[in-house]
């Protein structure tokens, strides 16, 4: 995020420095130091209430991908070799979403955003959202956050973006918010029209509401998996044979007010091999 690079540069090297003053690998004296799983919800110092995060599992991980103990291990013979292999180490929090409207607003504008879904008869889908990318890749994420809901292919899944007049009104793309509140009411519209699928194909399957089960893509008899419907079966029975007094159509918006800030959580290692003669790394 844009102004959280500056603050994690100042804790994290004020915590590799402590390590080295106790005479302490980094690694380990962050996992000493990282708040624990079970303190969860954890309120913060500054007042944040952290929902959920394992920092350590995320670092052991990283540690794991570059191979942290073998190149701490190897760097003795590194040195006599004339070279100098360095390990860069940090980790982080952040504090995302800009939610809750009661507590956060932007000019009295609370801190919502939107997600308008259709469903069209062929089974494929339109979604359109509050936000605007700007690079982060909009269109691969939100649309696979319908496939994921819906069970539609996200190549069928079409995502536009910054047009008012087209678009549901939200407040944009700033402060990472775009996944955590724009995705949420993506999800949400998804499974919203999910539900209302589900009375649409227990009336295509004669079928009782509470005798169906989901699978992504697919609604079926419990006991009996043969007796199912396509999503895209839906779809094309929403415009053309609704149930009896259900409105046509699989369609709608959502305003997705999030609860709180989301904290997403990292740690980020760099290791660095230079040739002493050359200056090559």
């Amino acid at each position: 995020s844009f102004r959280v690079t500056e603050a994690s540069f100042m804790i994290e090297r004020l915590v590799q420095n402590a390590a080295y003053e106790l005479g302490m690998d980094p690694a380990e004296f962050r996992a000493k130091n990282f708040i624990q799983p079970d303190q969860f919800p954890y309120l913060s110092p500054t007042g944040f209430v952290y929902d959920s995060g394992d920092y350590e599992t995320a670092m052991r991980l990283a540690m794991d991908m570059v191979g942290y103990d073998d190149i701490q291990a190897e760097k003795e013979q590194a040195r006599k070799e004339g070279r100098l292999v360095g390990i860069g180490m940090a980790s982080f929090t952040e504090v995302v979403g800009a939610g809750h409207g009661e507590d956060y607003d932007i000019l009295g504008l609370k801190m919502f955003d939107s997600a308008e879904l259709r469903v069209h008869p062929t089974g494929k889908a339109i979604l359109k959202l509050g936000v605007r990318s700007q690079g982060q890749g909009h269109e691969t994420t939100f649309a696979q956050i319908v496939a994921e809901e819906l069970g539609i292919p996200a190549s069928d899944i079409k995502v536009v973006e910054g047009d008012t007049d087209n678009t549901p009104y939200g407040l944009g793309t700033y402060a990472s918010r775009s996944t955590p509140v724009a995705g949420a009411a993506t999800a949400v519209i998804a499974r919203k029209l999910r539900d209302k699928a589900k009375k649409i194909a227990a009336h295509l399957l004669e079928a009782s509401e509470d005798d169906l089960e989901w699978e992504p893509g697919k609604f079926f008899v419990a006991g009996d998996p043969d007796s199912s419907v396509t999503i895209q079966d839906v779809a094309f029975a929403a415009y053309t044979n609704p149930p009896p007094g259900l409105e046509a159509g699989l369609e709608g918006v959502n305003y997705y007010d999030p609860p709180n800030m989301t904290y997403p959580f990292g740690t980020y290692i760099v290791v660095v091999d230079v040739d002493t003669g050359s200056g090559q790394w």
